[in-house]
């Protein structure tokens, strides 16, 4: 069992091969060397095609909008069917 690596050794050797789709070039790095980037450019001859590897972003006022007009159709429903019991 003395010849296994850590767990720790493995993770900070693990490589990562991005396939670029633009120009189907395959750019290997060291998953270190990626941590804490949020792009990574093409190595290809030519292209210019940059990797987002910081994942999609919300904006904060679409959120926020998005978050009020769910209230808002909670609360109107919940009025409008407390009202038509009322009816009755």
């Amino acid at each position: 069992m003395g010849d296994a690596p850590e767990l720790g050794q493995i993770q900070t050797t693990a490589r990562i091969l991005l396939i670029c789709p633009d120009c189907g070039q395959e750019n290997a790095e060291f998953a270190d060397t990626l941590r804490g980037m949020s792009s990574y450019a093409c190595r290809g001859d030519g292209c210019e095609y940059s990797f987002d590897l910081a994942g999609p972003r919300k904006e904060l006022g679409g959120g926020f909008t998005e978050a009020c007009k769910r209230f808002y159709t909670a609360f109107y429903t919940m009025r409008r069917s407390s009202s038509r019991q009322g009816v009755r």
